[in-house]
C-alpha cells in the first residue's frame, strides 16, 4: 500500500479526495492535515510516500517548507488557483490538479505516482543488489504488501500479471493479489523467468499456457491452465512464435 497524507483546510475536500483514493485500493491514508504547519509536522512524523497538498492552507507555506525536507514525499498539489503551477513544478511536484477534478483526472495522477515509485524502486534495487534473484539472474521470488504484512510469492506460482482499471494484479492458484507496482516493473523483473507480455495489459507465465487460439486478421487468444484467456496482439504473436514455435 502507498502511505498517503491528505492536507486541505476544507474538510469536505479531504473527505472527497479520501473517498476517491480509497477506491483505487492501493492508498493507505496515513494522516490528514488542515494547515501548513500540521502538514509539515505529519510529513516528518509519518513519512508518507505521497502527499496531496492544498496550496492555500492557513499557517506556513508549503512552498517555503518542502525544500527543507531531506527526504520529501512525492508531492501532488490540488488547488483552485492556476497561478501557482510554476512554483509547484519548481519544487519538483509530480502533478498539479485543478479543483474540482474528476476520478478520470485523478487516474492520470495515480499512473504518474506508480511510475515514479517504480523508478524509485528500481534505483533502490540497483543500490541494494538483485534480491530474490538466482545466480543466473532469474527472479525466483517477489514480495507484495497485503493488509500491512509482506507476502512472499514464488514466481513459479504466478500464472499472469494484469493491468485492470488502473491497477496491477498478480494471479496465482491461491487467488488474485493487488500490487502497487506497475506492469512494466514486472516485465523487466521477470524477463529471465519465463514471462511474456502478450499485450499492453497482460504478462503471462509461459509454463501456464495451455492453448493458443487462432482468431481472425492475425489475432490470437492465449488460454491458460485456469481457462482464462488474454489477447495476443499481432506484433506479439510474431515474438511468441519464436519461443513456442506454433
Amino acid at each position: 500500500m502507498i502511505k498517503t497524507l491528505i492536507a486541505d483546510d476544507e474538510k469536505h475536500a479531504r473527505e472527497r479526495l479520501k473517498e476517491l483514493l480509497v477506491s483505487f485500493e492501493i492508498f493507505d491514508i496515513t494522516a490528514e492535515a488542515a494547515t501548513g504547519n500540521e502538514a509539515l509536522e505529519k510529513i516528518i512524523m509519518h513519512k508518507p510516500d505521497v502527499a496531496f497538498l492544498d496550496i492555500n492552507m492557513p499557517g506556513i507555506s508549503v512552498f517555503s517548507t518542502l525544500p527543507s525536507l531531506s527526504h520529501p514525499p512525492i508531492i501532488i498539489f490540488q488547488t483552485a488557483y492556476s497561478e501557482y503551477a510554476v512554483e509547484a513544478y519548481n519544487i519538483n511536484a509530480l502533478d498539479y490538479i485543478m479543483k474540482p477534478f474528476s476520478r478520470e483526472r485523478l487516474e492520470k495522477t495515480v499512473g504518474k505516482i506508480q511510475e515514479k515509485m517504480y523508478a524509485q524502486s528500481q534505483s533502490l534495487e540497483a543500490s541494494a543488489g538483485n534480491v530474490g534473484e538466482s545466480a543466473s539472474g532469474k527472479t525466483e521470488i517477489i514480495s507484495i504488501k497485503v493488509r500491512g504484512t509482506i507476502k512472499i510469492i514464488h514466481v513459479k506460482d504466478i500464472q499472469k500479471i494484469c493491468f485492470e482499471d488502473g491497477l496491477s494484479f498478480i494471479y496465482t492458484h491461491e487467488g488474485r493479489y493487488m500490487t502497487d507496482k506497475y506492469l512494466n516493473y514486472y516485465e523487466k523483473k521477470l524477463v529471465n523467468s519465463g514471462f511474456f507480455r502478450t499485450n499492453r495489459a497482460n504478462l503471462v507465465n509461459l509454463d501456464y499456457i495451455e492453448t493458443i487460439h487462432h482468431m481472425f486478421k492475425g489475432r490470437y487468444l492465449v488460454e491458460l491452465k485456469d481457462k482464462s484467456r488474454v489477447d495476443l496482439s499481432r506484433r506479439k504473436a510474431v515474438a511468441l512464435k519464436k519461443k513456442v514455435d506454433f
